[in-house]
C-alpha cells in the first residue's frame, strides 16, 4: 500500500521529540562530556534516537509539542493561523480588528512569544504577531512550548513560546532535494498556490550547505457564511468585507560544520491586502479594511558548536535581525464600505540582537547565559496630521543553570533582569528606565525505565505593555495610558509522560500536565462613561489560572490507524482589584477545550481523516450593554480522504502527487471565535501537492 502524505506516526514523533526532551549535557553526564553539539536533539529512550537541526533546550524540563506543517490536513498554501488551529492546546481566535489572536493556558496573546529562526516576531509596536499573515509555505516545524521553558529566549516571554523553523527544523535537517508545488480551490474561489524548493550538499566530510527558497499566493473574495449567522447588508453566501490576498516569499542559506559550527541567513516577506469582518453583536462596528500590510524579515545567525576552553566545553551563539513592517487602515461610516471616515498608516522598525553563551561546570553541571536587546520603532500617520514617533528599548539579561542528580535526575535554576524604557513617545513625556527580575526553578527525571518521565517547575517573570498599548489611539477607538504597569506571571507546572508501547509498529503514548497561574496587574480594555465612550486600557485584575492538559496517540498497528486525542480543562477567577467582590468572568477563554482526529486507510490506497474539536462555553464583554454574553459549547467537525500517487520509482524530487479532498465544518454550525465574529461555514476545498 502507498503512504499517503499524512504519516500515521505524526503525532508519535511529536510526543517523542519534544515531550521528553532533557539537555542531553545532563543526561550525560556520567559518562563525561564530548564533542556532541549542544543545539542538537539527542533524547535517549530505550532504542530510539531522535536527531534534529537545533534543541529545544527546556531547562528542567517543560510541556512541548512539534508539528510539521507539511502533515497536516491543511491547505497546500497555509497560513500560521491555519497550523496552530491543528496544535494542541493553542486558542486561535479573531479580534475585531481582524487580526488573529493566540492563547495558551488561559493567556493573552502578548505573553505569548513567537520566533522565527530565532528572531522575535512579537516584539513591535503592539508585541504580538498576527499569524492569519504568516505564511507557513516552506515551514519546516512549528514548536509549542507551554508555559515558560527558558529564561533565556527574550523579554516578554510568559505563557508559552511559538517557534517556527524556516530556515532549519526541530524535526531533523533538510532533504538532500526538495521540489514542492501545491496549489487548491475551494467552493467559495479561494485560491492558493506554493513552490519550495532547495538542496543540501556536502563541502567535506564534515561540513554541508543547505539551501531553501519558495514563495506563495492566496486569493478569496471571502469565506463562507455559516446558514445561522445573520450578517450585515449581506445576502449572499459570503460573509461580509472577509477578502483577502497575499503574495509571499523566502529564501534560507545555512552552512553546517564540524562540532555543530552554523552560520545560517534567512530573508521573508509578505504583502497583503484585505478587509475586516464587523461584529455582530454590538451597534457600532468597526468598518475597516487594510488597502496594504506588508512585512520584511532579514535574520542572520552563527554559531561556535562546542569547543574546548581552559575549564571545560562551551559555546556561543549569536542571533541578529531587521524587521520592517507597513500597515494601512481605511475606516468606513457604514457596511456600503464608500465612504471614508479616517485613515491610519504605520511604519514598524524593529532591529534585534541576541547572544548566548554556554559552558560546562563541574560535576556534570552547564550554565548558559543569554542577552537580549531590541529597539521598536514606530511612525503613526493620522488622516492629514504629521507623522507621530514612537520608540521603545527592551533588554533582557538572563542566566541558567542545572545539574545532574543522578544520571536520571536533573535540577535547575536561573534568574533575568527585564528592562524597558520609551525615549520616544508620541510628543508626551518619555517613560524611564523600567525593569524587573524573574526567577525559574525545575527538575526533571526518567523512571520505569526511560519509559516515564516527570518534570516540575515554578517561574516567575514580567511583561512590559507595548507602545500600542500606552499610547494609540486606534482612530480614536481607544484614550492612550502611558502610566500602564508591568504584568507579572507566576507559574506552576507539574507533568507526566508515559510511552507505554513503543514499537517499530506499535506506539500508545500519554501526557497529562497540570499548571497554575496567577496574574497580577493584569492590563484590561474598560470604557470611558458617556458622552467619551472611548476605551481605556488599564492595570486591574488579577487572573487565577488553574488547569490540566491530556495528550495521547495511539498507533494499533502497520496498517495506517492512528488516534490522537487532546483535552483542556481550566478554571480562570478574574479578580477585579478596584471593588470588593469584584469577581467576575474571564473574556474568550472557554473552560474546556479538545479535540479528536482519526487516520485511517481507505479504498484504493487513500487515507481518510475525521476530526472533532470541542469548544465549551466561554464569555464576552459587550461594550455596549457593560453585560457579559455567554457563547454556548460548540462542536466543529471536519472530513478529508486524500492520496499519494507515485509518479515514478524510486526517491528523487517531483516523484510523487499528492491530492486531498476536505469538508471543513460538516454540520454547517455557526462556531464563534468571540461574540459576534463566526468562523467560516461550510467549506468544500480541493488541493494537489506534487513532491
Amino acid at each position: 500500500m502507498q503512504r499517503s502524505c499524512i504519516h500515521p506516526r505524526k503525532w508519535h514523533g511529536f510526543v517523542i521529540l519534544l515531550s521528553l526532551v532533557t539537555p542531553v549535557a545532563a543526561v550525560t553526564a556520567q559518562a563525561g562530556r564530548d564533542t556532541t553539539r549542544r543545539d542538537s536533539t539527542i533524547q535517549r529512550m530505550e532504542q530510539v534516537i531522535v536527531t534534529g537541526a537545533r534543541s529545544p533546550a527546556l531547562v528542567g524540563g517543560a510541556a512541548a509539542v512539534v508539528v510539521a506543517p507539511s502533515e497536516l490536513n491543511v491547505t497546500p498554501a497555509p497560513s500560521l493561523q491555519e497550523v496552530l488551529r491543528q496544535v494542541p492546546f493553542v486558542l486561535v481566535r479573531q479580534n475585531s480588528r481582524g487580526e488573529m489572536e493566540i492563547s495558551v493556558r488561559g493567556s493573552e496573546s502578548r505573553q505569548v512569544a513567537m520566533m522565527l529562526d530565532g528572531l522575535p516576531l512579537t516584539i513591535g509596536w503592539d508585541h504580538r504577531a498576527d499569524p492569519s499573515l504568516i505564511p507557513a509555505s516552506g515551514v519546516q516545524s512549528v514548536k509549542l512550548i507551554r508555559g515558560l521553558s527558558s529564561l533565556l529566549d527574550g523579554p516578554n516571554t510568559l505563557g508559552g513560546v511559538i517557534d517556527i523553523g524556516l530556515g532549519r527544523s526541530d524535526l531533523g535537517p533538510s532533504p538532500r532535494s526538495e521540489l514542492v508545488v501545491g496549489t487548491g480551490v475551494d467552493t467559495y474561489g479561494a485560491v492558493v498556490a506554493s513552490v519550495v524548493g532547495g538542496a543540501r550538499r556536502s563541502v567535506t566530510t564534515a561540513s554541508s550547505v543547505s539551501f531553501r527558497a519558495g514563495g506563495g499566493y492566496h486569493n478569496r473574495d471571502g469565506f463562507a457564511r455559516a446558514d445561522d449567522v445573520i450578517d450585515i447588508g449581506a445576502e449572499d453566501d459570503i460573509r461580509l468585507n472577509t477578502q483577502y490576498r497575499q503574495y509571499d516569499g523566502f529564501a534560507a542559506i545555512r552552512w553546517q560544520g564540524a562540532k555543530g559550527r552554523y552560520l545560517a541567513a534567512t530573508a521573508t516577506g509578505y504583502s497583503t491586502e484585505r478587509g475586516v469582518a464587523p461584529e455582530l453583536h454590538v451597534e457600532q462596528p468597526r468598518f475597516w479594511k487594510y488597502p496594504n500590510q506588508s512585512r520584511v524579515l532579514g535574520i542572520l545567525s552563527a554559531g561556535t558548536g562546542l569547543v574546548a576552553t581552559p575549564f571545560g566545553f562551551g559555546s556561543i551563539a549569536a542571533t541578529g535581525g531587521y524587521n520592517r513592517g507597513t500597515t494601512e487602515i481605511t475606516a468606513f461610516t457604514d457596511a456600503a464600505y464608500n465612504e471614508v471616515t479616517n485613515r491610519e498608516w504605520g511604519d514598524e522598525r524593529l532591529y534585534n540582537g541576541h547572544l548566548r553563551l554556554s559552558h560546562s561546570l563541574p560535576m556534570g553541571g552547564e550554565l548558559r547565559a543569554a542577552f537580549t536587546g531590541a529597539r521598536v520603532h514606530y511612525g503613526e500617520t493620522l488622516d492629514d496630521t504629521p507623522t507621530t514617533q514612537y520608540e521603545q528599548q527592551l533588554w533582557s539579561s538572563g542566566a541558567e543553570a542545572q545539574f545532574p542528580i543522578t544520571n536520571r535526575f536533573l535540577v535547575s535554576g536561573g534568574v533575568v533582569n527585564d528592562a524597558s524604557t520609551t525615549p520616544e513617545s508620541g510628543g508626551r513625556e518619555p517613560l524611564g528606565r523600567s525593569s524587573r527580575w524573574g526567577w525559574r526553578v525545575g527538575a526533571s527525571m526518567f523512571a520505569f525505565g526511560d519509559r516515564t518521565r516527570i518534570h516540575a517547575s515554578v517561574s516567575e517573570r514580567s511583561r512590559f505593555p507595548a507602545l500600542r498599548e500606552l499610547y494609540s489611539g486606534a482612530l480614536n477607538r481607544f484614550a492612550p495610558n502611558p502610566d500602564l504597569k508591568p504584568e507579572t506571571l507566576l507559574g506552576t507546572e507539574v507533568g507526566v509522560t508515559l510511552v507505554a508501547s513503543q514499537t517499530a509498529v506499535r506506539t500508545l503514548s500519554f501526557q497529562v500536565v497540570g499548571f497554575h497561574h496567577d496574574l497580577d496587574n493584569a492590563v484590561v480594555r474598560t470604557t470611558l462613561p458617556a458622552p467619551d465612550r472611548r476605551f481605556l486600557r488599564i492595570n486591574r485584575d488579577q487572573v487565577r489560572t488553574t488547569g490540566a492538559e491530556l495528550f495521547g496517540t495511539w498507533i494499533p498497528s502497520a496498517s495506517g490507524i492512528s488516534v490522537s486525542a487532546d483535552l483542556l480543562v481550566q478554571d480562570i477567577n478574574v479578580r477585579d482589584k478596584t471593588i470588593s467582590n469584584g469577581d467576575r468572568l474571564p473574556e474568550h477563554q472557554p473552560e474546556v477545550r479538545g479535540g479528536i482526529e482519526l487516520d485511517v486507510p481507505l479504498f484504493f490506497d487513500s487515507q481518510g481523516i475525521a476530526a472533532l474539536r470541542y469548544v465549551g462555553a466561554q464569555h464576552c464583554l459587550n461594550p455596549d450593554s457593560g453585560a457579559f454574553q455567554k457563547l454556548e459549547r460548540e462542536t466543529v467537525g471536519n472530513v478529508g480522504v486524500q492520496r499519494t500517487w507515485r509518479l515514478r520509482t524510486g526517491p528523487g524530487i517531483l516523484s510523487s502527487l499528492r491530492t486531498m479532498l476536505a469538508l471543513d465544518n460538516v454540520t454547517d454550525s455557526a462556531i464563534y471565535d468571540q461574540c459576534g465574529l463566526p468562523q467560516p461555514g461550510r467549506t468544500l476545498r480541493f488541493g494537489i501537492q506534487l513532491r
